[in-house]
Order: C-alpha cells, then structure tokens, then sequence
C-alpha cells in the first residue's frame, strides 16, 4: 500500500488541555504534518484570515465560546474540514457537531491511532476532491432544477448557487454515482467518508439533511434526496 504523504498539510490543533493539543502536535509532526496549536478556537478563526489549513482538530469543551459555537462561526467563513474531539459521547452532541457542519466526531479518551486513520481518511477524500476538480471533464449532472457541475465544484438549485463543504461534496458524488438507485447508509459511509466507516448511520441522517437544506426548495419535502425506509436513500431524477 502506498505511504499517504503528510508533508504538505497544515493542521490546526485547538484544544485549551495542554497535554492533549501536546500529544496530537508531537504524533501528527512525527508523520510529517505540519501544525499549528490553539488554546482557544477565535485564535483558530482569526488565524484563517491568513492561512488555508486543510484540517482542523477542535475540542469541544472550551472556555469562551465552545467548539460547537466555533465550528458554526468557521463555516460562516471557511469550509475547511473539522474533526470534533469531546468528552461527550451523547448522541444529541454528535449530531448538533455534525449538523453544524463538522465532518467527523471523536469521542474522548481515544485511542492516537484512531485520530491518525481518520486524519487520514479526510484528508484523502478532500485531496480526491481537488483532484477531481484538476481534471479536464464535462462531467456534469442534471436533474429537474437541480444542476450538479462535478469538475467544477459547483452546485445550482432552482436558480440559487449553493456551497458546499467537501463531506457534503463527497456525499453528493456518491448519490450521482448511483442515481436513480436506492443506496444503502453502510456504503454511503464508506465511499463518502472512507473505509473504516459503516456503522455510523447518524452521520449519513445528519449530512443527507444538510445536503437537503442546500438542494431542495423544501427541505422537508425533499423531491431530490428521498428516503427509502429500511433500505437508505435514492436521489431522484426527474426531467
């Protein structure tokens, strides 16, 4: 298997616990990442102004505005990926942290290897995504008027552009990829967030309901993104 290559990503770290922002800079810089640490996620945003991370591990439990409140403040702003770390293994709290917009959730303590292979995972997929968008292409997707330019990153719904973060892009491709067709949650999970996933059926509710907020004039009476009960959920093409 080829080695994934780390030197060219810069991740922030933002955690106010000393010794874990210590622990995640000391493994991530051993496997080639570049870092940069935070004690509190308004140094993060302040900081996007004039750097373009391709990652960002942010604590939940802050003093000062929490993580929750900071992942919704950098997608007003950035739609670089966030990997929320917490002592909250609620679902309620995994949910609001994804609603908001953050592509993955670790609960705390975990295990470093655990945080490796998921920085891993998104980081591959956003590269994936860029390539895409590298590649001379006309690969484009219509449906009713919803109109999805795959090369471009670029999304029109009913005459509104819309943006997108890339887990919603990576979502998006996979229900292309199979149009028409009912796609289990176990496979949107691992082609649009990786391998190591697939029982993680409230990542797929959380994102398939962003996706609907952004794709359809009527988001809970989706005509796009239907649910198929029991089954997962098939993307709709209509004339």
């Amino acid at each position: 298997m080829a080695q994934f290559p780390t030197n060219n990503y810069l991740i922030y770290v933002v955690d106010d616990d000393t010794a874990i922002a210590r622990l995640l800079s000391v493994n991530l810089e051993a496997r080639g990442y570049q870092v940069k640490k935070f004690d509190n996620g308004l140094q993060a945003i302040s900081s996007l102004e004039t750097d373009d991370p391709h990652l960002i591990i942010l604590d939940i439990m802050m003093p000062g505005p929490d993580g929750l409140e900071i992942t919704r403040r950098i997608r007003q702003v950035s739609q670089v990926p966030i990997l929320i770390l917490s002592v909250l293994d609620e679902t309620a709290s995994k949910l609001t942290a994804l609603d908001l917009g953050a592509d993955d959730y670790l609960t705390k303590p975990f295990r470093i290897e655990e945080l490796l292979a998921r920085t891993r995972a998104i980081l591959r997929r956003t590269a994936q995504a860029t390539k895409d968008e590298s590649v001379p292409s006309t690969w484009d997707y219509r449906s009713g008027e919803l109109y999805v330019d795959l090369n471009g990153l670029r999304v029109v719904s009913h005459g509104h552009g819309k943006q997108l973060t890339p887990r919603e892009w990576a979502l998006l491709r996979v229900f292309i990829k199979y149009a028409g067709q009912v796609v289990a949650p176990r496979t949107l999970l691992k082609e649009a967030w990786g391998p190591d996933y697939g029982d993680e059926g409230d990542y797929v509710r959380t994102y398939v309901n962003r996706l609907r907020r952004k794709i359809e004039p009527e988001p809970n009476q989706p005509r796009y993104l239907l649910l198929e009960r029991g089954l997962g959920y098939r993307l709709v093409e209509t004339a």
